[in-house]
């Protein structure tokens, strides 16, 4: 495995010629693309600095690939319905979607669904874990932004005038 390095990684909706890119940041070069559909809004993450997940626009599977293989083998992972938005933890054990109303917990050294959780009465828009992996934040389109301790809601922000469309976890110094 070679040294990690830091990497841009851009998804085109459109398709043309690839799902996503990994760009070199300071020169701004493409060194590798991963083929196969086209990444919603949202959807794209790292799951533990070795694979790129990238929900498929429109459609209801997740489509990974290797971030170190040069000839790719798209894989997929199917779920029970279109992915609006996608999340992995930082510490790599879990990863999060949107699906409709409810968000979706898997546990990825075994593949299992842990939990679906629902608290949203309308379709989740956006989902991010928080630095240590220990909480995480959805948004929504019914105007509500929700913190999660993975298996239920410690939290609920509710004065948003319109739908939440985005989301950041970070420290405050």
């Amino acid at each position: 495995m070679s040294a990690p390095m830091e990497v841009v990684l851009s998804a085109d909706s459109a398709g043309q010629l690839f799902n996503c890119a990994a760009f070199d940041p300071h020169s701004g070069s493409e060194f590798l693309s991963y083929r196969g559909g086209n990444t919603s809004s949202r959807a794209l993450t790292v799951l533990n600095g070795e694979y790129i997940l990238g929900a498929q626009l429109g459609k209801n599977f997740i489509n990974v690939w290797e971030i170190q293989r040069k000839d790719q083998l798209q894989q997929k992972i199917v779920c029970p319905g279109i992915v609006t938005c996608l999340s992995a933890s930082p510490d790599g054990l879990y990863v999060l979607a949107g699906i409709a109303e409810a968000v979706y917990l898997w546990e990825m050294s075994t593949g299992n669904l842990l939990a679906i959780l629902s608290r949203h009465y309308q379709d989740v828009s956006c989902i991010r874990f928080t630095d240590d992996s220990s909480h995480f934040v959805s948004g929504g389109k019914d105007n509500l932004a929700l913190i999660w301790n993975l298996f239920r809601c410690v939290k609920s922000f509710t004065h948003h005038f319109s739908f939440v469309f985005s989301l950041n976890c970070g420290y405050k110094s």
